[in-house]
């Protein structure tokens, strides 16, 4: 009687364990291998690996996320910004190192800005700068990611125009922030921030650990979670009543 109780309660914690897996990263849009996904690998191709596309434990782009995606050679820039001086309205300034910046947004932008392809990386399958054939109706021939929805700088691949400040400062504790050489600026109301958010990450110095009173501030994976949420388009927070946005701006 003893094992008949025991090994239903082993398989359920087992069960339990893939099912919160198989919500995350093996059934996203980032999961290059589902061939139900609208961009995946080409039929033949020899890669057959989950992570690979992102992260490599051997002879990566970086030692910070083990990073094996190839980077783009973008110089990511608002346009939309240089009338004011390229500040928020808050007096901060937007970031223009976004490309050899130690935060992660460089490498969410490697795809996302549409310029490289899908399967363009540092290490595979004991190979250097393998460039693994991608398919799919939302990648071109080069494996490129073409659509509007998850391409987000303009048809040159470099103009951030319309989207929300990334490496920038974020008033942690309510107090002035300095990141990725940026300081908060001086008309920012610190009170109608966040003074410690919980759902979205907020980055610590370098684009790395733990935030800090000074030294605290966002990146695209604030947000977003590339292994994957219960979220449309990875959210960290649901939008239902503005609830991401309150994450952060207290109005």
């Amino acid at each position: 009687m003893k094992t008949r109780v025991v090994l239903p309660a082993l398989a359920v914690a087992v069960l339990m364990s893939s099912s919160s897996f198989a919500q995350t990263m093996v059934t996203t849009r980032h999961n290059f291998q589902l061939a139900t996904n609208n961009v995946r690998v080409a039929p033949g191709s020899p890669e057959d690996g989950l992570c690979v596309f992102c992260h490599t434990p051997h002879k990566g782009q970086a030692s910070l996320l083990l990073w094996n995606h190839r980077i783009s050679s973008s110089n990511y820039t608002w346009s939309d910004v240089a009338s004011a001086g390229g500040r928020t309205t808050g007096g901060t300034s937007y970031p223009t190192n976004l490309r050899t910046w130690t935060g992660s947004t460089a490498k969410c932008l490697s795809c996302h800005d549409g310029t490289v392809s899908i399967g363009s990386l540092y290490w595979s399958d004991a190979t250097a700068n393998p460039n693994i054939p991608m398919t799919g109706p939302d990648v071109n021939a080069a494996g490129q990611l073409t659509n509007a929805t998850y391409r987000i700088t303009d048809a040159t691949g470099a103009d951030l125009a319309g989207n929300h400040p990334v490496g920038v400062p974020y008033p942690y504790d309510r107090l002035a922030s300095t990141y990725n050489g940026i300081t908060s600026g001086p008309d920012v109301v610190l009170s109608e921030w966040v003074a410690r958010p919980t759902g979205v990450k907020v980055f610590g110095t370098g684009g790395g650990g733990a935030p800090a009173a000074g030294a605290a501030g966002v990146e695209c994976a604030s947000c977003h979670n590339p292994h994957g949420t219960p979220n449309r388009y990875m959210l960290r927070v649901t939008t239902a009543s503005s609830q991401l946005c309150l994450s952060c701006h207290q109005k």
